[in-house]
């Protein structure tokens, strides 16, 4: 029997596209010097605001230096060029309404904070709806480490094989099987009803 569903955030529950980042950066930043160790670096910084080893204030220092801004990032405006990349999935949020009743339902997510604290203010009615949320830069590592869908599994109260699991990347879907989880990729709004049919997962009175 299902009893919790753990779903990524990006490009399941919101849609995102890094490339609005690179076009905003090249539109402000037209006299940047990007080469391939600037890439590099800014890539290895990413990665690190990712899993938590570098703060907000540190990131953005990075992102001045490898721009060309000496003096420093304008705060606010780059706040919003990094974080305003996201729009709801509207017709998968309310399957997820429709399921709370039924399911514990978790969010785990690899991301940073500037873009957490964006969503959240963005849209709060999708953060209001997750139980529980697993963010790689609060929990110190990122998918597909094992340790943290143990960690959603831990907050969903549930064994692996009580769980789904949703993912637009399918390896990130195959690890959590590799776990016990019932892992899947996301496709479709429609995909992930025909999923928890298959599973005979109602919601109130019916099953989807």
């Amino acid at each position: 029997m299902i009893r919790a569903l753990i779903s990524d955030l990006g490009n399941v529950v919101l849609h995102f596209d890094h490339r609005i980042i690179t076009a905003r950066l090249e539109e402000d930043f037209p006299h940047a010097s990007w080469d391939k160790r600037a890439e590099e670096r800014f890539w290895r910084g990413v990665q690190a605001f990712e899993t938590g080893a570098m703060e907000s204030t540190a990131f953005m220092r990075l992102a001045g230096e490898l721009l060309g801004a000496p003096d420093g990032l304008d705060e606010e405006r780059f706040r919003l060029l990094w974080g305003d990349i996201f729009w709801l999935n509207e017709e998968y949020l309310e399957l997820m309404r429709a399921i709370k009743p039924v399911l514990t339902l978790v969010m785990l997510s690899n991301t940073n904070p500037l873009h957490i604290v964006f969503a959240r203010e963005r849209f709060p009615e999708v953060f209001e709806l997750f139980e529980h949320c697993v963010f790689s830069c609060e929990f110190g590592k990122t998918k597909p480490s094992p340790e943290i869908f143990r960690e959603a599994l831990r907050r969903a109260g549930t064994q692996p094989e009580e769980t789904l699991y949703i993912d637009d990347i399918a390896s990130y879907a195959d690890a959590a099987g590799a776990l016990g989880m019932h892992g899947y990729q996301y496709i479709s709004v429609q995909a992930v009803r025909d999923i928890l049919a298959m599973y005979s997962v109602p919601f109130g009175t019916a099953v989807i």
